[in-house]
């Protein structure tokens, strides 16, 4: 629920045109944070899928798994 008490849109909700809506005041940055607030913590079903990324790379074969994992896990 937003401020003004309505559920945001999924158009007010993309970040490709969220700017443009705060700047127009068509939604509010309370609005937002709001709607964040409320989304449920869903990091313990996170899973890693590791796949090259050509433009990380640069002959290094880094994988996206591999920089999205934090060092204390043993990769390297």
């Amino acid at each position: 629920m937003t401020t003004s008490g309505r559920k945001l849109t999924d158009l007010e909700l993309d970040v490709r045109v969220r700017e443009r809506l705060l700047a127009a005041g068509t939604i509010a940055a309370e609005d937002i944070d709001a709607h964040t607030a409320g989304l449920p913590d869903l990091e313990g079903q996170l899973e890693s899928l590791p796949f090259e990324q050509p433009a990380l790379s640069a002959g290094g074969g880094v994988t996206r798994g591999e920089t999205l994992t934090s060092t204390d896990d043993g990769l390297e």
